[in-house]
């Protein structure tokens, strides 16, 4: 897990990692004024980037895998100062493995996605 954890890019999003098991995690980011877009909320490139990291992780937990796709829709903004969960949990697959994707702001679900790892 320590290789996880050495992520230039987990550190310059500032997230944590809450929870990790195999095939799952959960890790929680706060919204920056650096991460706001010209409407002045969260920039969608944010919020993916923190699905992004739990599918990375979780991903990973056994094996080392790499992104073949990612999909996300938004279903609301976030605003400076909000905590937000991101949740990737493996749904199925060996050599290709099918995620779901979460994000939350408390229990309001802000987008949700889905990815495919190779590996």
């Amino acid at each position: 897990m320590e290789h996880l954890l050495s992520d230039s890019f987990r550190k310059f999003l500032g997230c944590e990692i809450e929870e990790l098991r195999e095939g799952y995690a959960r890790v929680r980011g706060t919204v920056k004024e650096e991460f706001l877009n010209m409407y002045n909320v969260a920039h969608g490139g944010f919020i993916m980037a923190l699905a992004d990291f739990a599918f990375a992780i979780s991903a990973n937990t056994d094996t080392k895998r790499v992104a073949v796709n990612i999909s996300i829709n938004f279903y609301a903004p976030a605003n400076k100062g909000d905590t937000l969960v991101a949740e990737a949990e493996k749904v199925k697959g060996k050599k290709l493995g099918f995620y779901r994707l979460r994000v939350l702001r408390g229990n309001e679900l802000i987008a949700e996605g889905s990815a495919i790892a190779y590996g």
